[in-house]
């Protein structure tokens, strides 16, 4: 079996190579490459569901932390999990 941070290490290395080809096509098609890429991925049901944003989200705000942005997303996710649940 596969040590658990070599799995997360290649999910990385895998994100990053996606990243990549995603910026060269933005290129290639003259479109701009998304600020914010958002991926859900629900394991039981093999779905996977994307969101894309091109506007500015923090850069322009003072007050905001890494920690806040940090508790944004993780509320989000935990209402997307919440989302996916059957009853």
């Amino acid at each position: 079996m596969i040590p658990l941070k070599k799995r997360q290490e290649a999910v990385l290395d895998i994100g990053l190579e996606n990243l990549e080809k995603i910026h060269e096509k933005c290129k290639e098609y003259g479109r701009e490459m998304p600020t914010e890429i958002k991926l859900h991925y629900n394991v039981k049901q093999n779905s996977l569901i994307a969101n894309y944003r091109y506007d500015f989200i923090y850069t322009n705000d003072d007050e905001l932390l890494p920690d806040d942005i940090f508790n944004v997303w993780f509320e989000e996710v935990n209402r997307v999990i919440s989302n996916f649940e059957t009853p």
